[in-house]
């Protein structure tokens, strides 16, 4: 029979043993914070499960107008890079961001990185904000990110330590770029009105004009006139505009009036958050597919 001692001391080895294991203890990926979804949707294909991905404002929330919590100050403190747009979009995160870069927290701006769109926003709210960076709604067209993927990726990686390749995410979005541009091809015409100077972009690069906004500024916080919506009306009449393209921060009523005054279809847009899209590339391909059909 084994003494009872002798069982102990064996317990007590055996225990000293499993506590100076060498396994290696799990590691902590790297933090990423991003402003926005459809941002986040790129940055997350883009670093697969090599980093977390935080997004910011809640899916579906205007960004313009989006203001950030304690915890959300928190969660930009404690990042590892953050990931913003840069022009002017993130209205109410622009004095986080710059605290947060004094602090030596890398911050990532895509509008830095990019041709940027200029657009006139002359008829800004004089109290709103002017957008004199140029046009933030850079994410309409796949081309941006494609322009600024080598420095974003380089930026991840010099921020977190890893080495993220763009190689396969670059082919991806070129790939989607040829598949937007083959649908909007489907169509004779592109002559839109939209909710606000937000479609620019994406007119550039497939071959649209957008003659006006309801709200002729970058901005869902600038308000438009009267008079700017019957010069809107005329324009609308003059161009034999077949939609009016409606999205985020533009009153549906008014879409709705102007709509039945023209005799066409108000269609609401989801440009500034993914909604049900699963990734950038649903995202991009359900806008081609509403306004192509709209238009046809």
């Amino acid at each position: 029979m084994i003494p009872k001692s002798a069982l102990l001391c064996a317990g007590f080895i055996a225990l000293l043993s499993a506590c100076s294991s060498t396994e290696p203890a799990a590691t902590t990926r790297p933090e990423i914070v991003v402003t926005y979804s459809v941002l986040g949707s790129v940055v997350s294909d883009l670093v697969g499960d090599s980093a977390s991905v935080t997004v910011l404002i809640p899916d579906g929330q205007d960004p313009h107008d989006f203001q950030p919590s304690a915890r959300d100050i928190e969660t930009i403190n404690n990042a590892s890079i953050v990931i913003s747009n840069g022009l002017d979009f993130e209205e109410g995160l622009e004095d986080v961001l710059a605290s947060a870069i004094d602090n030596g927290v890398s911050v990532y701006m895509i509008g830095e990185n990019i041709t940027v769109r200029d657009s006139d926003d002359s008829h800004a709210d004089e109290e709103g904000p002017s957008h004199s960076a140029g046009d933030p709604h850079l994410w309409l067209s796949p081309l941006t990110f494609i322009q600024a993927l080598p420095s974003l990726t380089d930026a991840i990686n010099s921020a977190t330590g890893l080495s993220i390749d763009p190689a396969t995410e670059l082919e991806l979005l070129k790939q989607l770029n040829s598949e937007v541009t083959e649908l909007m091809n489907t169509i004779d015409s592109c002559v839109m009105v939209s909710g606000h100077d937000e479609l620019g972009y994406f007119a550039d690069q497939y071959g649209c004009t957008v003659i006006g906004a309801i709200i002729p500024g970058l901005s869902t916080t600038s308000e438009g006139t009267a008079k700017q919506l019957a010069d809107l009306k005329e324009l609308a009449l003059a161009n034999d505009v077949k939609a009016i393209f409606t999205g985020l921060g533009t009153s549906q009523n008014v879409a709705d009036q102007l709509a039945n005054e023209l005799g066409i279809k108000a269609v609401t847009l989801s440009t500034h958050y993914l909604q049900n899209a699963t990734n950038y590339r649903e995202f991009m391909l359900n806008l081609a597919n509403q306004i192509a059909e709209a238009l046809r």
